[in-house]
């Protein structure tokens, strides 16, 4: 499969764009770059190996010894002494079409604020390559995919067919007629059956399925969702195509539809433990997830992200400067830039402080972080995914959400070889690219970072990245950030 490396074929448009902005020149990957004395932290390995010479030639690993290695005169070098290399990061659940604080492109608000929309694109890209994700997963890219994949530097992006549930059910029922129609082009209505929808996917270049197990939020149910035997049809025309289907589903009763009908990976953490009698059967649903080997996505950011909406200082945090364009930034601090807070805290009563109702998020929190401790435990393997934004939270922003997952997975009592396995190795065996991701192994594509500490000796490593190599290119992270 072949994958995108970056490009300076631009055009005088957006290199004007560029230069605006201030942003690092573009300038091509070297044919040959080698890493020297560097130790190899990777999923494959038992322990972080001792010093060793990475040569990286056309974007691939192409040798990896700790004898010293013969590289071209016109090859580029990295003395790595003291330095981790490790494989570059993938969210599996990243949406590139949702801006943090505006929504869904193409739809109001964010088709209001042209100007805000254009800065966070050119952004987007680099402020998820800041926090090392050189792969992102998208399952509901919309129309914005071919915008980011055309960005000058912008992570590997994978992204499924999203195919909603009938009219009336998630997620069409929030948008109108007409966004809908241009939202979701793979619906199944009329005569398009799910082996033509998925057919469809497949030849758009599609790497899988997602579904939605929603039937209301909060208190609310009864929205329509697909029956027993349209799970079984889709997921058997996935499966023909080699494509796993992801499944939104973050509810007890969610996850056993799921389970029964025997979708691959649930794109959601268990938070929501709502049940209508006695005990919430909260470990005999993630038993059935671990004996069935369901793929599992703990996203502990959606819940953390909307607690976040709600706090007087969430603006303060100067982490956001990285990876926020200033003009954004600034206008999330604007009455109307407050408008999706003000959305949540209309669910409370008036006279709660909004601090308070950060608190009530934080319980879905704890409990998305019980499950995957559980989890945990039982040896069951977890993939890295943030679902940044999640929702309008502009809070949630690029990269940051990811790192933020990655404490949060930490905080759940997820151990460091685990939480590294969970962002390199898994997701690729998950989709099926492990021959190209994963590990830092010969004849893989260069996605790599190199960091000032050890990762599997402390996780606030995965924030003190030097160099990010996007295939073969060195970027020095500072030049990724907002300027």
């Amino acid at each position: 499969m072949n994958r995108k490396r970056p490009s300076c074929l631009m055009s005088y448009a957006k290199i004007l764009l560029i230069l605006t902005l201030g942003l690092a020149a573009c300038t091509p990957p070297p044919e040959e770059l080698l890493i020297e004395n560097v130790t190899i932290v990777s999923a494959h390995l038992d322990a972080p190996s001792a010093p060793q010479n990475v040569l990286i030639r056309d974007g691939v690993i192409a040798e990896i010894s700790v004898e010293p290695i013969a590289a071209g005169r016109q090859a580029q070098r990295i003395n790595a002494s003291g330095r981790f290399l490790a494989p570059g990061l993938m969210d599996s659940h990243h949406h590139v079409a949702f801006v943090p604080g505006l929504g869904a492109m193409g739809v109001t608000p964010a088709s209001d604020h042209p100007a805000l929309l254009e800065a966070y694109m050119a952004q987007q890209p680099r402020s998820l390559l800041y926090y090392g994700v050189t792969q992102i997963l998208d399952p509901a890219p919309l129309l914005a995919w071919r915008e980011f994949e055309a960005a000058p530097l912008a992570p590997d992006l994978m992204r499924c067919g999203e195919i909603p549930n009938a009219a009336g059910g998630y997620p069409l029922n929030q948008r109108d007629d007409s966004d809908a129609l241009a939202l979701y082009p793979y619906r199944i209505e009329g005569e398009a059956t799910p082996e033509d929808v998925v057919a469809r996917i497949a030849a758009d270049g599609g790497v899988c399925v997602k579904l939605y197990l929603e039937d209301g939020f909060g208190a609310e149910t009864g929205w329509p969702l697909f029956d027993a035997d349209m799970l079984a049809r889709i997921r058997d025309a996935a499966h023909a195509h080699g494509l796993p289907v992801i499944v939104h589903a973050n509810a007890i009763d969610m996850y056993q539809i799921a389970l029964d009908a025997r979708l691959d990976i649930l794109g959601h953490g268990l938070w929501n433990w709502q049940w209508p009698d006695g005990e919430p059967p909260v470990v005999a649903t993630l038993d059935r997830l671990v004996e069935q080997g369901t793929g599992y996505m703990p996203t502990h950011s959606v819940m953390a992200g909307l607690g976040g909406q709600l706090r007087p200082d969430a603006l303060d945090d100067p982490q956001l400067a990285d990876v926020v364009p200033a003009a954004l930034l600034d206008w999330y601090r604007t009455a109307e830039g407050q408008w999706f807070a003000d959305e949540l805290a209309a669910d409370f009563p008036p006279d709660m402080p909004r601090g308070e109702m950060a608190d009530i998020f934080g319980y879905g929190v704890g409990r998305a972080q019980r499950a995957t401790g559980y989890l945990h435990a039982q040896g069951h393997p977890l993939l890295l995914a943030s679902d940044c934004p999640g929702s309008p939270t502009f809070v949630n922003q690029p990269g940051l959400c990811t790192w933020r997952e990655i404490l949060s997975l930490n905080e759940a009592g997820v151990s460091l070889q685990a939480i590294l396995e969970a962002g390199t190795i898994n997701p690729a065996r998950q989709l099926g690219l492990e021959a190209e991701y994963g590990t830092v192994e010969p004849g893989k594509i260069a996605n790599l970072l190199i960091l000032s500490a050890n990762p599997l000796e402390e996780v606030t490593a995965w924030d003190r990245i030097e160099t990010v190599i996007l295939h073969g290119q060195p970027l020095s992270r500072q030049t990724l950030a907002v300027q």
